[in-house]
């Protein structure tokens, strides 16, 4: 009788990695994605920035206004990115703790590869 709950258990225990290792993935691929996004609009506040500057030196204010609007909504969003990738950042560092240890997983953890604030 006890070789049957062996095999339930070990069977149970697969089913369970899988899943840990489907989720792992899952939240690994939406970092990458985040943090994609916060490079991007990292750029795109540059560039409204570039364009604000330039409505301020030829005194367009109708375009200073719509621009800084645009500036502000992209901030925002750039923010929320931020708060999201950080979010997944902790998911992916408590899943690595839950994984079974293969090794060194702790530094694949750690190097999340998400832009600091100060870079922004």
């Amino acid at each position: 009788m006890s070789s049957t709950t062996d095999r339930s258990v070990g069977t149970s225990t697969a089913l369970d990695n899988t899943h840990l290792q489907e989720k792992l993935s899952d939240a690994q691929l939406k970092f990458e994605k985040a943090c994609q996004q916060i490079v991007l609009l990292d750029q795109k506040i540059k560039d409204l920035e570039v364009r604000y500057k330039r409505a301020v030196r030829n005194k367009k204010n109708s375009f200073r206004y719509n621009l800084r609007l645009r500036l502000s909504v992209v901030t925002g969003v750039k923010m929320m990115y931020h708060h999201y990738a950080s979010t997944k950042a902790e998911e992916l560092t408590r899943l690595h703790r839950l994984r079974p240890t293969t090794g060194s997983t702790s530094a694949a953890a750690s190097s999340s590869g998400m832009p600091s604030r100060e870079e922004s």
